[in-house]
């Protein structure tokens, strides 16, 4: 199934491994409109992308904004959410504030998404999730990223089946080395990368590209549905 011609909407597509996926879906042929909530970066991103991208400001949370994000895209093929505000803590220390951002982001803001957009898609269109690899390997601290990455991969099963035959899929990252880790020092980042990269079956972390690449995979292939598709070196086998 060929992205050439189709609208693709990715929220969270101002670095990282949203950009990626606005980058590899526009050199598909595909018309993309790249969401974030930082106006600069957004802008720079679209530029970055190019092909007629358009940008257009709209935090996911914010279900007002998700309104009118969709008024302005109009009818759409393809929708992808990478949005998330994750926090890391032993949970009885746990911020509640932290936690409603981490239930905010990662479900409320893609039901909004898919609410306010279903109605538009293509019935041979797509949503895609990311999940993560905190649902299926359990750590110390990652319990409230652990439960919203859990309830996103049951939230795509259960739209594949009421949305049909829109196809619903999430696909599940591990360590992936995008700008989020940019608040560690260069020098522990790195060894952090290579320690763990080291463990993984690939012996390797993750890059950008390789997300991209599994969400245009779930994109055109029309016969994935209602799947989570692990993207993370192995990592929930170690």
């Amino acid at each position: 199934m060929s992205l050439s011609g189709k609208k693709v909407v990715i929220i969270g597509a101002s670095s990282g491994m949203g950009l990626a996926t606005a980058l590899a879906a526009a050199e598909a042929g595909a018309k993309v409109t790249l969401v974030g909530r930082n106006s600069a970066s957004l802008e720079k991103a679209a530029a970055e992308v190019g092909y007629g991208s358009q940008a257009i400001v709209a935090d996911i949370a914010d279900e007002g904004a998700i309104v009118n994000l969709f008024e302005q895209v109009g009818n759409l093929d393809h929708l992808v959410t990478t949005a998330a505000n994750l926090a890391y803590s032993p949970i009885q220390d746990f911020d509640s504030a932290a936690a409603r951002a981490i239930i905010a982001s990662k479900i409320l803001g893609p039901f909004y998404a898919v609410k306010h957009a279903a109605p538009r898609l293509s019935k041979d269109g797509s949503i895609t999730f990311f999940s993560g690899v905190a649902a299926w390997k359990p750590f110390p601290g990652a319990s409230m990223v652990a439960a919203a990455n859990g309830a996103l991969a049951a939230f795509a099963r259960s739209l594949a089946v009421e949305l049909a035959p829109i196809r619903v899929n999430a696909v599940s990252p591990g360590v992936v080395e995008t700008p989020s880790w940019n608040g560690m020092p260069e020098e522990e980042r790195n060894a952090f990368f290579e320690n763990l990269g080291n463990q993984l079956p690939t012996r390797r972390t993750g890059q950008p590209n390789d997300l991209a690449d599994a969400v245009l995979f779930l994109m055109q292939n029309g016969f994935a549905t209602g799947t989570v598709l692990h993207v993370d070196g192995g990592h929930r086998l170690i």
